[in-house]
């Protein structure tokens, strides 16, 4: 009996090894399955009030957690941007904010954007228009980092799903630039801009740039694209960096302050996004734009800071940022040997004048967004030293440009640390670079602008009232001074 049982048995796996196997997934497939789908639509076709965000993830992001922010820069309660909230092998985690961790088979959440209040954005009820999510008839207009999650651990990467988007759109990640994916963060850091908005693809040097602008504005879509090409052919020179193959610019206008004009910019992924009032100058916007575009290496191509405690090094991440956006003006040819003295001499004179200019760091961090003056400091402050820093440099046979290259270059997926900034920077600069840091940064002590190490053809004059003036040096010719200011690229 048992014999009988034993040949039965070899019987049927001898037929099982005749039978035809069952088609194996191969590589390609098998990477599909690991990767998530992010997917953009708009609610109702051929209008814009509500868009709606769906991630799809797959089994190997068990166990992973999914964070939606409650905040992001000056803005606030981003909760009340979402509703319609679906999920499915998804589980809420307890606590005060809105958590989902992943089940071990996957799962999804679905959920609409819209915006939480009526009209257009006022600087009454908002500390900066133009950041929350604006959700219309006729367009939409949002920044990832308000509405989507944050993802532990990485999370895994996603495909891009655009097809329920009209064609009146652009997002920062064009259709197909996530075929084998993206990282959830770098998706977040985009812009997405739907309905009346003027969209333009053209060609800046190797890079193919994509524009979405609505409004009417002192500079026109083929100005702002020639600052944005200049602006990346000299980053790319001086950080000896690739250039982009492709870049995003999207321009949404926001209303005017009580008094004046306003321009903002924001950096994004390969990217950036201008709010501005419509009576704002050319020259405010040309700035505005190239500052945005510095950003793209400093910090974004460095490797991810950590956000909790960006303030503190905001120095190096908007103060060094400033000083290149007009160093890297001069070397495009935008603007001249003059404009950029008289730039450097008006962050002096703002920083003279500030009421917060003796902050240090630490305190400054905690009180970023109480004022315009104590946004404004670590622009005008880290300026000024980056200057200094840079002729440092450029005394002992190097540069600034080259802390920065060397940043990018040990960059990717390492932290932006603040140890590994300052490391990079003494190293080109020396010595001093420690104890300027810890005076006026750390501490907070007043700095002279009078007293900076200067390009010897610049001359430095204090007026009657203690206002600063940087100009060149009598009979020596703007093109030299522009030389030296620059350095060898």
């Amino acid at each position: 009996m048992m014999v009988r049982a034993m040949v039965a048995a070899l019987g049927i796996l001898a037929l099982a090894a005749c039978a035809p196997l069952a088609p194996q997934p191969d590589a390609s497939d098998r990477a599909a399955a690991e990767l998530g789908v992010l997917s953009l639509g708009i609610a109702q076709p051929g209008r814009f009030e509500a868009v709606t965000v769906r991630l799809d993830l797959p089994a190997s992001a068990a166990g992973s957690v999914l964070s939606f922010p409650e905040s992001w820069g000056p803005e606030e309660d981003l909760s009340q941007l979402r509703r319609d909230t679906a999920t499915r092998g998804l589980e809420r985690l307890p606590g005060e904010g809105e958590a989902y961790r992943v089940a071990p088979g996957g799962g999804w959440i679905a959920y609409t954007v819209a915006q939480d209040y009526d009209g257009e954005p006022d600087w009454q009820t908002h500390r900066l228009p133009g950041m929350r999510a604006r959700t219309a008839q006729s367009h939409a207009f949002l920044l990832g980092q308000t509405v989507l999650p944050t993802w532990s651990q990485g999370g895994v990467p996603l495909t891009l799903d655009l097809q329920s988007l009209p064609q009146r759109a652009a997002f920062s990640f064009a259709r197909g630039d996530c075929a084998t994916g993206c990282a959830l963060d770098d998706l977040a850091n985009s812009v997405l801009a739907l309905g009346d908005f003027a969209f333009d693809t053209r060609q800046a040097g190797d890079t193919t740039v994509r524009s979405a602008i609505r409004g009417s504005f002192a500079m026109d879509a083929d100005a702002m694209s020639g600052v944005l090409a200049g602006m990346l052919d000299q980053g790319a020179k001086r950080f000896d960096d690739a250039p982009f193959a492709s870049y995003l610019f999207a321009v949404n206008p926001i209303p005017a302050p009580p008094q004046g004009s306003a321009v903002v910019g924001t950096g994004l992924h390969r990217s950036f996004l201008l709010l501005a009032s419509e009576n704002a100058d050319a020259e405010r916007l040309r700035h505005t734009i190239a500052h945005e575009i510095v950003h793209e290496w400093i910090t974004r191509r460095m490797g991810p800071t950590d956000e909790a405690t960006d303030a503190q090094r905001m120095w190096f991440t908007e103060g060094a940022t400033e000083y290149f956006a007009w160093k890297l003006q001069l070397a495009a040819g935008l603007i001249d040997t003059q404009a950029f003295l008289a730039g450097m001499s008006d962050l002096a004179n703002e920083y003279l004048s500030s009421p917060v200019r003796e902050l240090p760091a630490g305190e400054l961090a905690e009180r970023i967004f109480e004022s315009e003056e104590a946004q404004r400091l670590p622009y005008q402050r880290g300026a000024l030293l980056a200057w200094h820093w840079d002729m440092l440099a450029r005394a002992r046979g190097a540069s600034l440009d080259a802390a920065i290259a060397d940043l990018i270059d040990e960059g990717g997926a390492a932290e932006l640390t603040d140890a590994r900034i300052h490391a990079a920077m003494a190293r080109r600069i020396g010595t001093q670079f420690d104890s300027d840091l810890a005076r006026y940064v750390v501490q907070g002590q007043v700095l002279n602008p009078m007293a900076l190490t200067r390009p010897r053809c610049v001359v430095a004059m204090q007026g009657p009232s203690g206002t600063v003036r940087f100009a060149i040096e009598g009979g020596r010719s703007r093109d030299t001074c522009r030389a030296e200011i620059l350095g060898p690229a």
